[in-house]
């Protein structure tokens, strides 16, 4: 069944059960063991493809954009002579000389941390000239042709096509680190382009001024790294990555509110997204109402609705939102064997062939964890909580690779131990309600 036929502008009411978090389940002689498996699984509910929805506006065609986002970004080129040094600097850091602002918001921000150790610690061992790993992953991830150590093309080698690659003359180690740059976004062959400005540019000013685009205000912009294209990989009828075509069918979309409106307030560069707690706590509603304390048992609900995400919340295949209720005794501590459990996610698997369960939410859409369970003897109150895990798709992954790779990869496990660490870190608790009991 689809999540849409179930739930549209209305609630998915499950009876949960408790149990791991993500596990697939796994098989036996007797079929799947789905005692592990997350309510949402168990139902067997798919969000609904965006093909059930109408669109808001078409999608922007822009030959300019097309060009702007070429991957790898060309090499810039040899800068024009009379040029400083700084002006001929792709460095972040180097523009954060005249632009601090810009640069201190980048700085924090997830676009520096593209190449953090989960990225780099696939990468170091694929960087060789028969193997385009790494071009496919800085396509967005760091996509300056000065950010490739190798550069890759396809031949035809006795009738098939092969991958052939040549190591680049115009590498940069040390800007391959610093992962979406400004200038992965703002020069092209060392010609500044902004959003207009309320100033003309100044042609005799650093590096020849800039060229006002008005794309750079439009989702459309970020369509290149935030959309899969239409015919590549995806599952139950939706790309592994549709933001932008999510957006294109809201009403944020009609109204003309853009990614870098909520993503970039006032023009700032913090790029700010599921890892940012206020800002999750401003995309979603909760409700948890006591149902019944009839008998020895206890039935309750927790309502989650996406009020202001202007996508699906959450969007994209890694994060999860999971809705709790537990009961407590007297002292405010969880009583084992009282928590039970649910996620709003995409769940696939890792290898990306099947579609567990997607529960997501388009605008105004919501999703019920109903809670029945028997009342234990200590209890006092039920405890409603809001988890969000942003890297819950790739704390699975890390794991996974640190199970399965210890023999293949000892260089670079600890890069991806480190990697594990920070997606555990980055779990939070957005919301939280206790319901006091007779």
């Amino acid at each position: 069944m689809t999540l849409k036929d179930a739930a549209l502008y209305a609630t998915v009411a499950l009876v949960a059960a408790g149990g791991s978090l993500w596990l697939a389940g796994g098989s036996s002689p007797k079929g799947p063991d789905t005692s592990n498996w997350l309510p949402a699984r168990k139902a067997d509910l798919h969000a609904a493809p965006l093909t059930t929805y109408e669109e808001q506006v078409p999608f922007l065609e822009s030959e300019w954009l097309d060009q702007h986002w070429e991957t790898p970004i060309p090499w810039q080129g040899e800068p024009p002579e009379d040029w400083s040094a700084i002006e001929s600097d792709l460095s972040p850091e180097t523009c954060g000389m005249c632009h601090p602002t810009q640069y201190a918001d980048w700085k924090e921000s997830w676009h520096a941390n593209a190449m953090g150790p989960g990225l780099m610690g696939q990468l170091l061992e694929r960087d060789t000239l028969d193997d385009n790993f790494s071009e496919i992953c800085q396509a967005c991830h760091a996509p300056l042709t000065e950010q490739h150590p190798i550069l890759y093309t396809k031949e035809e080698v006795d009738g098939k096509k092969v991958t052939v690659g040549v190591e680049n003359p115009h590498y940069q180690p040390e800007l391959r680190e610093r992962g979406i740059t400004c200038a992965a976004c703002h020069v092209r062959e060392w010609t500044r382009h902004g959003p207009p400005a309320e100033n003309e540019p100044n042609p005799e000013g650093a590096h020849g001024g800039f060229v006002p685009r008005e794309e750079y205000e439009d989702s459309r912009f970020c369509y290149r790294c935030h959309d899969f294209k239409p015919g590549k990989r995806s599952l139950s009828d939706k790309l592994i990555q549709e933001t932008y075509g999510e957006w294109r069918r809201t009403k944020y979309a009609a109204e003309g509110i853009h990614c870098q409106d909520c993503h970039m307030p006032e023009g700032r560069h913090l790029f700010k997204g599921i890892h940012d707690h206020d800002m999750v706590r401003e995309a979603f509603s909760a409700e948890a109402a006591l149902a019944s304390t009839e008998g020895n048992r206890i039935s309750a609900t927790l309502k989650i609705t996406n009020t202001g995400a202007g996508h699906r919340f959450p969007t994209y295949v890694t994060p999860q939102v999971n809705l709790v209720i537990w009961q407590e005794n007297a002292a405010g501590e969880e009583i084992e064997g009282t928590l039970m459990r649910d996620a709003v996610a995409r769940k696939i698997s890792p290898n990306v062939s099947t579609e567990y369960f997607d529960t997501r939410l388009m605008p105004d859409e919501s999703y019920t964890l109903a809670y029945d369970q028997e009342r234990h003897t200590d209890t006092v109150a039920l405890q409603a909580a809001i988890e969000v895990w942003p890297d819950e798709g790739y704390t699975i992954f890390y794991r996974l690779r640190i199970k399965n790779g210890a023999k293949q990869h000892p260089n670079t496990l600890p890069i991806i131990q480190e990697a594990l660490d920070h997606s555990l870190a980055s779990r939070f608790t957005a919301w939280e309600e206790r319901i006091e009991l007779n």
